[in-house]
């Protein structure tokens, strides 16, 4: 049953020293608090890092050519190579890890080199398969995105990045429908887009200009060239798998060295993620180390605090040994004392830690942007309950040792000491 008298016992015993009781607790406090802080400042920065790949395939990789570095079948090092349409087939064909992919080819980038009626604007210039918008996905804000009759009947038709629009279009005027000169070639607007990722290879979608692969070869006398191309692995199977299978293809089909490990480059996105993911784990691992050493050395001051309190309460602990008071008895209430100061102290460091996040999350959301870096920061509810479950059994171990010093007094060594 709940015993009123105890624990009026305790409060009072916790007061008697109230400069004591507030320095030691400030510990446990600051060591709670920071580590709330951390922890939401961690998430704040792996939220923004996962808000700027959101959209992004994980399992994809991206290739491009250089120059032989070994000598094979003839040829000598050093010589230049592309890869063209019949590799992409072949790919498509034999590469068992393939989901989908997308060749690319870069147009010139040329100032002021889109053109609508007297506007004009600089824009990149790219030529890709409609599987390039499962690989880096975009949002359609208007009209559509390509497909494979737009690369079958060679249209000349673009999309347009949404900073494209803006700067080419009078704000309310539909672009969907219009011709626009790309390098000097005119082609019809199709859709506006913006990218669900601000992780893009080959460009900014925002400030770029797409049109379908095909149109892109024929229209800039391209011949069967490809400068770049993507890539994703299939459910099930790896980016690393998919990475040599393809080069592999590419190497016997452009007579290149099965060892030559620069001809062909390649980026694997998926490796580059697990970098990241290990990188949150270190980052997580060393927040919790430095808030649990913060907190560590609060519960040290605590046991310390309370090892003095059970000293100068030698004799009252001895009076109650010889009155017939049961070790338990002895036991609970020096490790309720401690249990209570912690908890206290650290409720008061989480609740202000929170706080002071909430805080934070409302002056950025005020000020939200679409190129912050960081999302506001937060700590979950269930690492509130963790920290508080840490909190609870560090006040009882912080005065375990100080109630195993007051259980070894003996009434008559209490009371010779006085």
């Amino acid at each position: 049953m709940f015993d009123l008298d105890k624990w009026q016992e305790i409060w009072n015993t916790i007061t008697a020293n109230k400069m004591r009781s507030v320095m030691t607790g400030f510990g446990v406090f600051w060591g709670i608090f920071m580590l709330v802080i951390l922890i939401g400042v961690g998430n704040a920065f792996q939220g923004g890092m996962e808000q700027n790949i959101k959209g992004f395939a994980t399992n994809s990789g991206f290739f491009f050519t250089n120059v032989t570095s070994e000598p094979y079948k003839g040829f000598r090092k050093g010589r230049w190579w592309n890869m063209n349409n019949r590799d992409l087939e072949i790919i498509k064909q034999k590469a068992t890890a393939l989901e989908y992919i997308s060749p690319m080819l870069f147009g010139e980038s040329s100032s002021k080199n889109v053109v609508m009626g007297r506007k004009s604007t600089s824009a990149q210039v790219m030529g890709v398969y409609p599987d390039q918008f499962k690989i880096q996905t975009q949002t359609v804000i208007k009209g559509r995105l390509f497909n494979d009759l737009d690369i079958r009947n060679v249209s000349k038709v673009a999309l347009i990045g949404k900073t494209v629009a803006e700067n080419l279009f009078d704000s309310g005027q539909d672009p969907i429908g219009a011709y626009i000169r790309v390098n000097g070639i005119y082609f019809q607007v199709v859709g506006v887009i913006r990218p669900n990722s601000k992780a893009q290879i080959g460009g900014d979608a925002e400030t770029s200009v797409y049109i379908p692969f095909s149109t892109m070869q024929k229209a800039f006398n391209q011949g069967d060239i490809i400068h770049f191309m993507g890539a994703t692995a299939k459910e099930g199977m790896s980016v690393s798998t998919l990475e040599d299978q393809i080069k592999t293809i590419l190497k016997t089909n452009h007579n290149i060295a099965p060892n030559d490990e620069k001809a062909v480059r390649s980026f694997n996105i998926e490796k580059e993620f697990k970098t990241f993911a290990n990188l949150f784990l270190g980052i997580r691992t060393l927040i919790w180390i430095v808030g649990l050493g913060s907190l560590l050395s609060g519960i040290i001051g605590v046991s310390n605090i309370m090892l003095v309190t059970v000293r100068e309460r030698t004799r009252e602990i001895g009076v109650r040994r010889a009155l017939g008071a049961k070790p338990v008895t002895i036991v609970s209430q020096i490790v309720s004392e401690s249990f209570i100061l912690t908890f206290i102290a650290g409720f008061g460091g989480l609740f202000f830690g929170v706080i002071i996040l909430e805080l934070i999350s409302i002056g950025m959301r005020g000020g939200a942007s679409e190129d912050m870096f960081f999302i506001p920061p937060f700590i979950s509810f269930g690492t509130a309950l963790v920290s508080m479950s840490i909190l609870i059994a560090s006040g009882l171990f912080a005065g375990l040792m100080p109630a195993l010093r007051a259980l070894s007094i003996k009434a008559i060594d209490a009371i010779r000491e006085e």
